[in-house]
């Protein structure tokens, strides 16, 4: 079951030329069985749509940062493809990037406003079934994340160059951190260039939890 882990709509990012169901349909006509909406959570998010946000309480914050995820949902739905919630999360301050799976709507409309936080606060109030992992670590500032924070890294990403996923794999074995892959989708050349194979396929965040736990996956390196 090829699923993508790390994909963007263009709902939620500048830097994103696809609208959300268009993406979902790509994915499935390439042969992805499924895709965790990963949209960014960070401090541009409030200056690209600031006239968006204006005057909007929490609640409607988050239901403009879910919009992309449920645009995918619906467009999953009706093909028969998963689609799951995921997010990038990068706090204020810095520019590491956090892949986060194993939230759900709730969490968010209840949460602080996350990229306010910083990683410890963050790992205080993160759900225990939820999984978090370094985006495509090794970029230039990017700092060094202690791994025991960690459940995992991004070995394979599909924009990176090759000679830092190499880095990313080589210090995923020296710590006995979890790997994955995503294809970091922005633009249509980004198609399908990472990702993972299960054993078999997660319908809900928490199947997807457990077998990112359990490893019952393969990584694609495309």
């Amino acid at each position: 079951m090829k699923f993508e882990l790390h994909a963007h709509t263009m709902e939620n990012d500048v830097c994103v030329n696809m609208p959300a169901d268009e993406i979902v349909r790509a994915y499935n006509n390439i042969g992805y069985d499924g895709i965790v909406i990963t949209n960014h959570y960070f401090y541009w998010m409030f200056e690209w749509y600031k006239d968006e946000i204006e005057g909007l309480d929490h609640k409607g914050l988050i239901d403009l940062y879910l919009r992309g995820y449920r645009k995918a949902k619906k467009a999953g739905d009706e093909i028969g493809m998963t689609v799951l919630m995921g997010l990038e999360l990068r706090f204020d301050g810095t520019i590491n990037d956090y892949l986060v799976y194993g939230l759900d709507e709730d969490f968010l409309y209840n949460a602080p406003v996350l990229n306010r936080m910083k990683l410890n606060s963050f790992l205080k109030i993160m759900p225990e079934n939820a999984l978090i992992y370094q985006a495509h670590p090794f970029r230039d500032e990017m700092d060094i994340t202690d791994p025991w924070k960690l459940h995992g890294i991004e070995v394979y990403n599909g924009g990176t160059d090759k000679r830092r996923n190499d880095i990313a794999d080589l210090w995923a074995d020296t710590h006995g951190l979890k790997k994955i892959s995503g294809s970091d989708f922005h633009r249509i050349e980004h198609l399908g260039r990472g990702g993972v194979i299960f054993e078999k396929r997660p319908t809900t965040s928490e199947d997807l939890v457990k077998l990112l736990k359990e490893e019952q996956y393969s990584l694609i390196r495309s």
